[in-house]
């Protein structure tokens, strides 16, 4: 259900135009802003690695291999083939549930959330650019401004050892119910900028390694977003 909200609500902000400009006259008007909770679900996970290539990989080679020793034919090794690869990929997938989940439970073990560490570089760069004096929740304030966070994860890069923290981050403010501002970022192995890698067995078992790869990924999407309101 968390998570067919979380695409609902996905949708719903990125409906009409994709972006939208602060205006003059709105950048004028609006001094203090309210940040809502975020919306961000740890399902959304998505994790990509060596594992799963090798996996896919060895499989089809064991079955195309078992296939000529047998001299089948041609058929018959397309059929080994296809085999192999489905016992690799299983193989590999059983093997990447399990360090995933490892993952996500070093993170929860140790109270690390990607939302939160959104809404902290959030908040942390409207102080430093001076732009709007931010409010608690409950105090009135001249625009919301609505965070979700719809993709997240780790990723290979040209076949690393070493995996690259990846998000997905949508803003948007609203004033009297109107929405005045819209945007969103991802941030990809291959962001020039997004340099900071482990390799799994770090991000399963060291949880700064988990903090300092997400923080730095979470800094790299707001860094954007925070840009093009200043603009």
């Amino acid at each position: 259900m968390k998570k067919l909200m979380l695409a609902l609500l996905s949708l719903v902000l990125l409906s009409g135009c994709v972006t939208k400009s602060l205006s003059v006259e709105d950048r004028h008007q609006i001094k203090t802003i309210k940040i809502l909770p975020v919306y961000f679900a740890v399902e959304n996970f998505k994790y990509t690695s060596m594992t799963q290539a090798w996996g896919a990989g060895l499989g089809a080679g064991a079955g195309a291999a078992a296939g000529m020793a047998s001299g089948a034919s041609s058929a018959g090794t397309n059929a080994l083939t296809g085999a192999g690869s489905v016992v690799g990929t299983k193989a590999a997938d059983g093997a990447t549930m399990d360090i995933s989940q490892a993952i996500l439970n070093n993170m929860r073990a140790h109270g690390i959330d990607v939302g939160q560490l959104v809404r902290e570089s959030f908040e942390r760069r409207i102080k430093q650019e001076g732009m709007f004096t931010i409010v608690a929740e409950g105090e009135r304030a001249d625009a919301d401004v609505e965070i979700m966070v719809p993709q997240w994860g780790l990723s290979l890069k040209n076949y690393s050892t070493v995996l690259y923290p990846v998000i997905g981050v949508n803003g948007s403010m609203k004033r009297s119910g109107t929405s005045v501002w819209r945007n969103f970022n991802t941030i990809s192995p291959f962001n020039e900028s997004n340099t900071l890698a482990y390799t799994p067995e770090q991000y399963a078992t060291d949880p700064e390694a988990l903090r300092a790869a997400f923080s730095r990924v979470s800094d790299l999407a707001v860094g954007k977003l925070i840009e093009d309101l200043k603009q």
